[in-house]
C-alpha cells in the first residue's frame, strides 16, 4: 500500500496522541458508560484536547472509538449509534486537523470471550469488526488503531475485518504485563507469538499499549516483537504504575522521565512513539521534543 502516513514512517519517528479516556474523565466523562456518547454531546472539550495533542507536536491523533462496535454499544442501547458516533467522533478532529497531519481511529476489545473458552462468535466478531472498520473509513479517517487486545485471535478478526473493509494502513497492538515465563497478555499470548501472527495476517505495524509494564519492560517487549517480524513498530505504554490516590487513579511517571525512554524505544524498532494510560499532553510534548532530536540511519 503507498500510503502518505506509510511513507512518512519510513523517514521519521511520528509522535501519536496520549490518554484520552482518562483525560476525559478529569472533565466529567463516565469510563463506566459509553465514552464516545459523551464526546458527541461535549464536542468543544474534546475537541480542545485534540487541538492540545496536534499542537504540542503529534502527527497522529487517535479517535476515541474504541468501544464503537455493536457488541460494545449494546450493552448501552446504541448498536444503532454504531456508525454515527464513529463518524462524530472523527469529524470533531477533522475540524482541527493542521495540514500534514493524520487521523486514526481506535477498534478495541468487544470485552467477551470467544467460542469456545466464551459464548462469542467468531463470525458475529468479524462482521462486527468490519461494520465499524468500514465506518472509520468513511468516516474519514486515514489509519486504524486495533488495540489495547488480550486475546491475540480476537485481535486477528479485528485486523482481517479492516483489511477486508477499509483500505487503510492497520495499526495492532496487544497489552501485554510481566509473567512468570517472559511478558504475557492476560490471554496468555506471548510477545512473540503476536509478532509473527499479526504479521502474517498484514498489520502495517505491531506493538505494544497499555497492560502492566514499567518502561523499561516496554523495551524489552518491543525487542522481542522486533526479533520476530518486519514490521515497524508502535510503543504506546501507560506513564508508570498506578496509584490510587483520594480515590483516584494516579500515574507516577512524570512528563521528562516517560520521554527519558523514547530513544530506547526508537532503537528497539519503533517508528510510532505515544503514552496511554495517565499520560497527558505534557507527556506528549516532551516526547515530540525527544523526537526532533533523532535522526534514522
Amino acid at each position: 500500500m503507498n500510503h502518505p502516513f506509510l511513507q512518512r514512517m519510513r523517514e521519521e519517528v511520528l509522535v501519536m496522541s496520549g490518554a484520552m479516556s482518562t483525560m476525559l474523565a478529569g472533565e466529567g466523562a463516565n469510563l463506566g458508560g459509553c465514552v464516545s456518547q459523551w464526546i458527541a454531546d461535549h464536542p468543544e472539550t474534546y475537541r480542545d484536547l485534540v487541538e492540545n495533542y496536534y499542537r504540542v507536536g503529534c502527527h497522529i491523533v487517535s479517535a476515541a472509538t474504541s468501544s464503537l462496535n455493536r457488541i460494545t454499544l449494546a450493552k448501552f442501547g446504541l448498536a444503532e449509534k454504531m456508525e454515527e458516533l464513529n463518524h462524530k467522533v472523527i469529524a470533531i478532529i477533522k475540524a482541527v486537523k493542521p495540514p500534514g497531519r493524520f487521523i486514526s481511529a481506535n477498534i478495541g476489545p468487544t470485552g467477551r470471550i470467544l467460542k469456545p473458552l466464551g459464548d462469542m462468535d467468531p463470525e458475529e466478531v468479524l462482521e462486527a469488526y468490519g461494520d465499524q472498520a468500514r465506518a472509520i473509513a468513511t468516516g474519514g479517517a486515514e489509519i486504524i488503531y486495533i488495540l489495547t487486545m488480550f486475546d491475540l485471535e480476537e485481535a486477528v478478526l479485528a485486523l482481517r475485518a479492516a483489511k477486508s473493509r477499509a483500505n487503510l494502513p492497520v495499526i495492532a497492538s496487544l497489552a501485554f504485563n510481566p509473567a512468570a515465563k517472559g511478558y504475557r497478555t492476560v490471554m496468555g499470548v506471548s510477545p512473540e507469538e503476536a509478532a509473527k501472527r499479526l504479521e502474517s495476517e498484514g498489520a502495517d505495524v505491531i506493538g505494544a499499549n497499555c497492560g502492566g509494564l514499567s518502561l523499561d519492560e516496554e523495551t524489552d517487549v518491543l525487542r522481542s516483537l522486533k526479533a520476530h517480524c518486519d514490521r515497524p513498530l508502535i510503543a504506546k505504554p501507560n506513564a508508570g504504575a498506578p496509584e490510587m490516590k483520594d480515590g483516584r487513579e494516579h500515574y507516577a511517571a512524570s512528563p521528562e522521565s516517560f520521554a527519558a525512554h523514547v530513544g530506547d524505544w526508537v532503537r528497539a524498532g519503533a517508528r510510532i512513539v505515544s503514552g496511554c494510560c495517565g499520560s497527558t499532553p505534557l507527556h506528549i510534548a516532551e516526547i515530540a521534543k525527544k523526537v526532533r532530536e533523532i535522526r534514522l540511519p
